[in-house]
């Protein structure tokens, strides 16, 4: 594979960046920042995992973006990561609504979610795995514009 351009592993920093700031928030809502703090400390190694993975799909994406903006079939290439990073977002962060669930007179879902959480998280993880795998090679098989040269400084 080629070098992906400074424009794409900036979209996949900011991505990351992005979801990390999405988790801090909705933690920090449900259970202040001493729950934030523990939730954390607790489940870095996944969070990591989840975060990076993300970030890593977002970059290769906007990678395949920007070699084929005028193919239709780039579409259904982002569109199918896209759909595989909402998944692992939803995962990741789907067990955090057992915060909320009780609010909402949804205990049995709370109970659920709790339980569930580490499988949920490893999902995520998985699809955002295979969301990699897919973009890395197709991007793998995509040739470089021909302002190639160009790309490597954007």
């Amino acid at each position: 594979m080629n070098r992906l351009s400074r424009t794409s592993v900036r979209a996949g920093a900011v991505a990351a960046g992005l979801l990390a700031a999405f988790y801090a928030v909705v933690v920090g809502i449900a259970g202040g920042l001493e729950h934030l703090a523990d939730q954390t400390a607790t489940d870095w190694p996944w969070l990591t995992l989840i975060i990076g993975g993300f970030g890593t799909q977002v970059a290769l994406l906007a990678e395949l973006r920007r070699r084929h903006r005028l193919l239709a079939a780039a579409g259904g290439v982002a569109g199918t990561g896209a759909g595989a990073s909402a998944a692992g977002m939803v995962a990741c962060c789907a067990h955090h609504l057992a915060d909320l669930a009780p609010i909402a007179a949804a205990s049995g879902a709370a109970v659920f979610l709790t339980e569930f959480r580490l499988p949920i998280m490893i999902i995520g993880i998985l699809v955002n795995a295979l969301g990699v795998a897919v973009a890395f090679r197709r991007l793998r098989r995509t040739p470089i514009p021909a302002d190639g040269l160009a790309c490597v400084h954007s």
